[in-house]
């Protein structure tokens, strides 16, 4: 995992919050009076507008789906590497820099210390676990 990878997290918790509004706002959605809950059907091969303008809202709810399906396995990934860091002072830092979306120098106070030493902390832990990690796939 790097600081790159981990930066991630707080932007993907965000699209995926406007993924969410974005399905809610579909299934809100009314034409005429019902509103559109599922994939509407054709009768002989052919559809109203209405129908066809169902049929993308299904589609695009779908896609919006998919897509968040994909955040949420990104993020569990990072959650699942917070789990496997042993020391406790970089799981406060990956924790408050990038899970509650701190600035480096917030995060610097948390741990009581000068705004720099929380980002080379984190960036020597990382680069000494991936020597290890390589390592010990020789």
């Amino acid at each position: 995992m790097t600081i790159k990878e981990l930066s991630k997290y707080h932007n993907i918790k965000i699209e995926i919050k406007q993924l969410e509004d974005t399905v809610e706002e579909l299934e809100s959605t009314i034409i005429g009076s019902s509103k559109i809950t599922g994939m509407p059907t054709t009768i002989n091969g052919s559809s109203s507008p209405t129908e066809r303008i169902g049929i993308k809202l299904a589609q695009l709810k779908s896609k919006i789906e998919t897509k968040k399906e994909t955040l949420i396995d990104e993020a569990h990934k990072i959650e699942d590497f917070l789990t496997t860091v042993d020391e406790e002072e970089i799981r406060i830092i990956i924790r408050e820099r990038f899970l509650n979306g701190k600035t480096w120098e917030e995060v610097a106070k948390k741990i009581i210390t000068d705004r720099s030493t929380p980002y080379y902390k984190l960036k020597n832990y990382l680069k000494g676990r991936a020597k290890s990690e390589k390592e010990e796939s020789k």
